[in-house]
């Protein structure tokens, strides 16, 4: 199957706000989309941790992610995308750990958020046997974040401030650096232009604390 074109919050934002609907049986249509998240995860040129379905426009309850974090400088092998199908957290630790999340809907950006270190989650997997496992660190991070998309919530919705956003930007030598999002947009006098010469939007952010 093909690699699906990943929807972003800058003219999708309605869409990736939606609930899933959860999967009644592991049909073929299931089947081909579970072979397009692992087709589009499994693509190189993608930086995917984990991807859901309502990213590629389908709003069913499905993900799938790589398990194990993997630095972009290593020489080790990333996982094969495990695959969710109607996942539930069934236990959490109250035990929270903060770090950075990024989403490939929402390019460019990267967050500093408040994870449970430690979950249960009961699921099914691609060939339909339920499954009940425990995630931590890293892997819980992943697992949380792709859920969250199922029930239309974004990673800027766990943001406790703007203060914890940033922007990734090219220094004077070409390379990537995260800016803090506050420090962009207070120091952009005149709206930023792409290279094909469209106005760049950063997304607008519902924090936490706004949302209260």
């Amino acid at each position: 199957m093909p690699v699906r074109r990943i929807l972003t919050i800058d003219k999708y934002e309605k869409l990736l706000r939606s609930k899933s609907q959860p999967v009644k049986q592991i049909n073929k249509e299931i089947k081909a989309l579970i072979r397009d998240i692992k087709d589009t995860i499994s693509d190189p040129s993608i930086p995917a941790n984990g991807l859901a379905a309502p990213q590629i426009g389908i709003l069913k309850r499905v993900f799938g992610v790589r398990l194990g974090y993997v630095d972009e400088d290593s020489d080790e092998t990333l996982s094969p995308p495990l695959i969710f199908i109607n996942p539930e957290i069934i236990e959490e630790q109250p035990e929270v750990v903060r770090d950075f999340e990024g989403c490939l809907s929402i390019p460019g950006m990267m967050g500093n958020t408040d994870r449970k270190l430690k979950i249960k989650v009961r699921y099914t997997d691609e060939k339909g046997k339920r499954v009940v496992q425990d995630f931590e660190g890293w892997d819980a991070r992943v697992v949380q974040h792709e859920l969250d998309h199922l029930n239309g919530i974004l990673y800027l919705d766990r943001l406790e401030s703007k203060a914890d956003l940033y922007v990734w930007v090219r220094d004077d030598k070409g390379e990537l650096e995260a800016v803090p999002y506050l420090d962009v947009i207070r120091d952009a006098a005149t709206p930023t232009e792409d290279t094909s010469g469209s106005k760049l939007r950063l997304p607008g952010v519902k924090t936490r604390s706004q949302a209260k």
